[in-house]
């Protein structure tokens, strides 16, 4: 359970970071094309890790059901939209949001059993947390300082 914790941990980490570095990339290249050059980088990544640690063979793709392929293209829209919530919303808040998004689906993965995953009964103290999540975005936002011409720049650059 540590090294599952301290890998999660990590993963938020990482998350946060490669999200902002990409929005900001954006600027520069545009939304589309930041998301293409961030899947080309994290493919030649990706194969100097499997090459290097031997962590599994492409050969088996033929075992694996065809939905659970079309994970890469869900990817797509996960680097898209964070990217362009964190350029219109912020960091703090497009993240928190999308942990909320996120948390609430793995529930509803959780509760329905869907793909093929054990179903867990749905309790008052996770429908509690999702509410106490919701209201701390609410906080975030409404105590968030922004200054006023930086925010208007940043809306014309991504316009």
């Amino acid at each position: 359970m540590g090294l599952g914790m301290f890998c999660a941990v990590v993963a938020g980490m990482m998350i946060s970071l490669q999200t902002v570095l990409n929005a900001r990339m954006s600027h520069a290249f545009g939304a589309w094309a930041t998301t293409t050059l961030v899947f080309f980088v994290g493919l030649l990544g990706s194969l100097l890790a499997l090459l290097f640690f031997r962590g599994g063979t492409l050969s088996a793709v033929r075992e694996v059901e065809p939905l659970y392929l079309f994970g890469g293209l869900v990817g797509v829209g996960v680097v898209f939209c964070v990217m362009r919530g964190i350029q219109l919303l912020g960091p703090s808040i497009a993240i928190s949001v999308v942990l909320i998004s996120q948390l609430s689906f793995a529930l509803c993965v959780d509760v329905f059993g869907w793909f093929g995953l054990p179903q867990v009964d749905l309790s008052l103290g996770q429908i509690a947390g999702l509410a106490v999540m919701l209201t701390g975005i609410f906080v975030l936002k409404r105590y968030q300082v922004v200054d006023e011409t930086e925010q208007a720049e940043d809306v014309k650059a991504i316009s």
